[in-house]
């Protein structure tokens, strides 16, 4: 069975912001990228720039 859909997000000064929003203010990480990265994706890059990754049943938040 697959799994519902979670909301990705990363938390920065306090606020909230998608992963996808975060991958459009920081183009420079995804030049090897030939098509949109996913959110996986985008989170793989977060976590070799140091970010936390915490998972729940409804969402994915980076830190």
């Amino acid at each position: 069975m697959r799994r519902p859909y979670r909301k990705h997000s990363v938390l920065i000064n306090n606020q909230y912001i998608s992963v996808k929003n975060w991958m459009r203010n920081n183009p420079v990480h995804f030049k090897d990228y030939k098509s949109v990265p996913t959110s996986e994706q985008i989170g793989v890059v977060l976590k070799t720039l140091g970010f936390q990754r915490i998972d729940s049943e409804t969402e994915v938040v980076y830190r």
